[in-house]
């Protein structure tokens, strides 16, 4: 799909198979599209007198253009109240026509009115246009014999903006575009099925998105994590005849190597449970297990686009989760590569363990902050549902920071507590953790057992396991991978940018 910006003229006269222009609630469209009320005779006030055109969210209205316009059809999108409309309400919006663009037929080419107004900036306006139609168009196509595209293509996606907002829109559009590519990348990965996403096809996609913009990168093959005492990984991957890699990445958008954001990516690529393996219910979705470590690479694929003038390091676990007859036992002791024991109670725990080998790797790096992301816990999906994303944190500011950056992404994340009493749960009788500390509270647990390894060090822990992989759709999410938060750690990181 490609977006493009343009100069806005007479709508009558666009060329294109869908004209596309939004309605605000209480607006009358005779005032705000005169040239198109006179082209259809009047009808459209006709229309919206009889209450079949109202501007009302969820609304959209499809009008053929019977050579009255150049346009085959016009689609009218209700944005709802002014006073309640946001960046999420726009993308939406702009998301159900896009999604009523692609639900059939052939590839279109579509012109959108974006007028300005005191509702949203015409940036960010642009962007949640963006946004909506790279999101609805996506199509995860699988290993059919014989293809079958759910969606289809948008050639293209013209953006009709005011002379003095043309620069603003593309910007926008520039912005929109990064965010929807790493979105889409970390919705394939978590998309793959885990004989093709192998722990070291995973370490590879790290590796191709540093390569694309030129990102040093490292990679730590077994005997490397062996020589570290990367206790976590190595465990975890003992069940497994896949060796684990842990990929470190280096995004430089400064001139000095200093203040440096670290990203933290639990990528398990299939989790059985090991040897206290899962039910066979829903065991299939398990190849999600890395959707933490996708949302990072996609994270630095939109970070690759934007440039921001900051320093990054990303570190990725990759592993599989299996059980076999050298797969590590509930009630071994493993020593992490902090130096920290942990008695295994179950190995279904197991992304914490490959998480604390990467944050005590990042630290050692000499990173100011972690954010790290995983499918961590059922216990968040208990807590928060399947519709936003669980925080926990041992620095207020940097929690702030994460909050706001997904309020600009447009994305759902809650903080949960840490206080010491949770903490107090993952001790052990028999070394100096353990690495689960009971059903209840179970999604903070799992976090606060991350803090141990995190020290003093500025963090954030985002739980996504309720919120990476869906059953459902929606105007711009297929069933399948979500791509979550890969928007909100591209924004958090792009916030710090010197520019």
């Amino acid at each position: 799909m490609e977006v493009t910006v343009e100069k806005r003229s007479q709508l009558v006269s666009y060329v294109c198979d869908e004209l596309i222009v939004p309605l605000w609630k209480g607006e009358q469209l005779s005032e705000v599209y005169p040239e198109l009320e006179e082209a259809f005779a009047g009808s459209l006030s006709g229309l919206q007198q009889e209450g079949e055109i109202t501007g009302e969210a969820k609304e959209l209205t499809v009008i053929h253009g019977l050579n009255r316009i150049a346009a085959k059809k016009l689609l009218i999108v209700g944005m709802g109240d002014p006073a309640k409309f946001d960046f999420v309400a726009a993308r939406n919006a702009w998301g159900r026509a896009a999604k009523s663009v692609v639900s059939k037929g052939n590839a279109k080419n579509v012109a959108i009115d974006l007028p300005t107004t005191g509702h949203l900036s015409a940036e960010r306006l642009s962007q949640a246009v963006t946004e909506a139609f790279g999101l609805a168009e996506y199509n995860y196509e699988g290993y059919r014999q014989k293809a079958k595209r759910e969606f289809a293509p948008i050639a293209t996606v013209r953006i009709l903006a005011a002379d003095d907002a043309v620069s603003a829109v593309q910007a926008g559009v520039l912005r929109g575009n990064a965010l929807v590519s790493g979105t889409n990348l970390a919705r394939t990965l978590v998309n793959e099925p885990a004989n093709y996403l192998t722990p070291r096809a995973l370490k590879d996609a790290a590796v191709a998105v540093a390569e694309r913009y030129g990102m040093t990168v490292e990679v730590l093959e077994k005997a490397k994590l062996e020589e570290l005492g990367m206790g976590g990984v190595l465990s975890v991957a003992k069940g497994s005849e896949l060796e684990p890699y842990v990929v470190a990445v280096k995004y430089q958008g400064r001139k000095t190597w200093d203040n440096v954001i670290g990203l933290v990516g639990k990528g398990v690529t299939f989790d059985t449970g090991g040897i206290s393996i899962k039910p066979v219910a829903g065991m299939e979705d398990m190849k999600s297990d890395m959707g933490g470590a996708a949302a990072m690479i996609g994270a630095l694929e939109s970070l690759g686009q934007m440039k921001p003038e900051v320093n990054v390091l990303a570190v990725i676990g990759t592993v599989e989760n299996m059980p076999s007859g050298t797969a590590f036992r509930p009630g071994d002791v493993i020593t992490t590569m902090s130096g920290k024991t942990v008695e295994i109670i179950t190995t279904d725990a197991e992304g914490r363990l490959v998480l604390a080998d990467c944050i005590t790797y990042a630290k050692e790096q000499g990173v100011s902050c972690i954010v790290d992301a995983a499918t961590l816990t059922g216990g968040i999906v208990v807590a928060l549902g399947h519709y936003c994303s669980g925080a926990m944190t041992n620095d207020k500011a940097l929690m702030d920071e994460l909050l706001q950056a997904a309020d600009v992404a447009g994305e759902r994340l809650w903080q949960l507590p840490t206080f010491e009493e949770y903490r107090s749960l993952n001790k052990s009788r028999f070394a100096d953790l353990k690495n689960s500390g009971g059903r209840y509270g179970h999604g903070i647990i799992g976090g606060v057992f991350l803090q141990e390894f995190v020290g003093e060090t500025p963090w954030v822990h985002l739980d996504i396991a309720g919120t990476a992989y869906t059953a459902t759709t929606g105007d711009m999410q297929p069933a399948g991978g979500t791509g979550v938060m890969t928007r909100t750690i591209a924004e958090f990181v792009a916030s710090r940018s010197q520019s």
